[in-house]
Parts: C-alpha cells; structure tokens; sequence
C-alpha cells in the first residue's frame, strides 16, 4: 500500500461547526480530543455536530445537504447559507420513520422529489416550496423484508431507482430474491426486478461517471479468521451473481455450504481490501476543489472492524484511477479514528462529493459531519 508523505494531525474542537440544536456532552468530549492524519494539501474540518447517528447523504439542487439519522428515523437538512464551512443549522424534513437511510433527489414532470429508502419500503416527498417544504411521504415500493442488514441505500439514473438490500444473516440461502441483492424499479415504484445478486451487504454504490457502470463495496461474512473473506469493490452488472453465499473473494467456494455451485459464474471482485473493515460509502471524484493530483479518484469510507482480533478500517481510503475510470492502486487518505487501544475514536460511513467540488464525510459514532477540501 501506498502512503503519502506528508500528513497534518488535526485537533478538532469542539467550538467548530456550531449547530443551533444544544450541545451533547459525550459528543463535545469526542470530538473534542478527536486527531486526524491526512495529507497536508487538504482540510479537514467539522461542517455539523449533534446530528447522531449520522448516515447517508446527498445534494439537492440548490446545494443543500440532505443527511440520514437512520437509528434516529430522521432526515434532516444541513444548510451553509453563509459558505463559511458549518451547517448553519439543523432542519428536520421528516421524523419518527423506520430507519431512514439512503436518500436520493429527482426531477420529474410533476415536480422536485426526495426519495427515501426505508428498512421496510421506500417512500417520496415532492417540495412544493423552496428550500424545505414537502408533502407528506408517499410509498412507492413496499414489501421489503426487515431484520438482519436493515439499511437500504438507492442511487438513481436514467429514470430508474436501485435499491441495495443486504442479506438476513452473516451467511444463509435467502427465501426473498430483494435479499443480497440489487434490484431496479420506475420511480414511481413500478416494474421491479432483481438487477444483480451474491451481494450480502453493498451498502455503498454508485455509478461511474466514467463507464456509466454501477459500482460498488461488499461487506462479505464474518466467522472466517480475521483474513477471509476480503472486502469487495464489485463492478455490478446486470444479470450477474457475485457469489454470496456460496463463493467469496476470487471464486473460492464457501465449506459451510455442503451444496453443489459453480462459482466460477460468480463475477470476481474488481479489487479487495483487508477483511472486516467494513466498507459503508463511496464516492468518484474527477476533479474538484482538491489539489490536482487527487482528480481521477474513488473515495471510500471504512466504518471499521467489529470481529477482528487485530481491529482495521476506521479510516478513508483513495483509490487512484487513470484518466479512463481504471484501477491503478490504492492508498490510506485519511486515518485517526482508530486509537492505539484499538477502540473506536470515530467511524466514517458515507462520502458524498459537493456541488462546489468539496468532500463531505459523515460518522455515525460522533454524530457529525466532516468537510474535506484544499488546503
């Protein structure tokens, strides 16, 4: 692995990114003692606190971070009016909900909507005012079985919805084909069908803007050691299985399945990372407000081990593409919520790029929101 040569060890204050919500005292005291190691072309800073649980994000069209508390069930707004680099405040869009967690915006016909996956349905709210005024919510895809992996995350292109719904256990044959799997609806819920399956937990997708292909990080199962099953980018593709539960990491063939499979079928990873560091975000990066150097990037956050002897992940990592959309190698970009303890100082979950070309981190241990740019 890679390591860049020069790293800043930042001290985050609590004073930073204030919030109009009161303070939370645990929080304060985290964040307070809270030390960063990245390089030293860029920034890092707390855009929000006090926003616990903190999950999933995405951008409106006016530029808006829309963010996800999903053991919270809430969805909350984090405006800058000001640009100064804090959320100005927190504004609740919806309430009391079954674990929100992906969050997605579309221009339809009839209007701006917000689409929101939860444990059980996703549902949609059309704004019927700027910046924060919507209907009620309206489901559109109902029936998704709960239990086991309950967060659900959703991209949409091309007028079509994706759903990532992770498996009902560490390692099972699933009866419900929306388990492990990718499936495809209309946007307004109709037409669905599997998209892709063998992927126990993708919570972090995304399409490339390269290709135009659906990629994204796979949590594989637990019980194995603390080095197998690596942790998986997949290159998700139409049709294709991606070997859960029967095969994992380059086709190899899982013995707790007494059971005939041909995994070489299976769709091997597009690249691997150390086991158990749970890979939750990801985001393409082409270029923006970073140093040049980081254009042609994919950025992927680590929630961090919960089953290793030794713990790994808690950190972000970059993935250096070529000017076409390929891998060439990977790289630790920012480390420092694991302590020498081995206990959790932070753990990252989704990185969402801004309209303005800025990174934004959230961290659902600390319940903030951090800003990355250059420095």
């Amino acid at each position: 692995m890679k390591s860049n040569p020069h790293f800043y060890i930042l001290q985050i204050f609590a004073f930073l990114g204030f919030i109009i919500y009161p303070q939370n005292g645990l929080a304060e005291n985290k964040l307070g003692s809270l030390k960063l190691q990245f390089p030293t072309d860029i920034k890092v800073s707390l855009f929000a606190k006090n926003v616990s649980r903190a999950r999933h994000m995405t951008f409106d069209d006016q530029g808006i971070l829309f963010l996800s508390q999903a053991k919270e069930g809430k969805v909350v707004a984090l405006p800058d009016k000001d640009k100064n680099g804090e959320a100005d405040q927190i504004i609740s869009i919806l309430n009391d909900r079954d674990i929100p967690h992906g969050l997605a915006f579309a221009q339809l016909e009839d209007g701006y909507y917000l689409y929101i996956a939860e444990e059980t349905q996703v549902v949609r709210l059309k704004r019927i005012q700027k910046p924060f005024t919507y209907e009620k919510p309206e489901i559109i895809v109902n029936g998704i079985p709960g239990g086991g992996h309950f967060t659900r995350t959703i991209k949409i292109k091309n007028n079509m919805l994706y759903l990532s719904v992770g498996s009902s256990c560490n390692v099972c044959i699933e009866k419900n084909k929306l388990r492990a799997a990718i499936s495809r609806f209309n946007l307004n819920g109709s037409g669905g069908e599997i998209f892709a399956e063998g992927l126990r937990n993708s919570v972090g997708i995304e399409f490339s803007p390269y290709t135009g292909e659906l990629w994204g990080v796979n949590n594989g199962r637990d019980r194995l050691g603390d080095d197998h099953p690596e942790e998986e980018l997949n290159i998700i593709k139409q049709g294709k299985h991606y070997g859960w539960p029967y095969c994992y990491e380059s086709r190899f063939f899982d013995k707790d399945f007494g059971k005939s499979f041909d995994c070489s079928k299976t769709e091997p990873p597009a690249y691997t990372f150390t086991a158990h560091m749970a890979p939750l975000g990801l985001a393409f990066y082409q270029k923006g407000s970073l140093p040049e150097r980081y254009n042609h990037s994919v950025f992927i956050a680590f929630h961090g081990s919960w089953n290793r002897s030794v713990p790994a992940g808690y950190k972000v990592v970059r993935l250096q593409l070529d000017a076409k959309g390929n891998i060439i190698s990977h790289e630790d970009f920012i480390t420092g919520w694991l302590k020498k303890s081995g206990a959790p100082d932070g753990r990252p979950v989704d990185i969402e790029q801004s309209p303005e070309g800025d990174l934004y981190l959230s961290d659902d241990y600390l319940g903030a929101v951090y800003k990355i740019s250059g420095n």
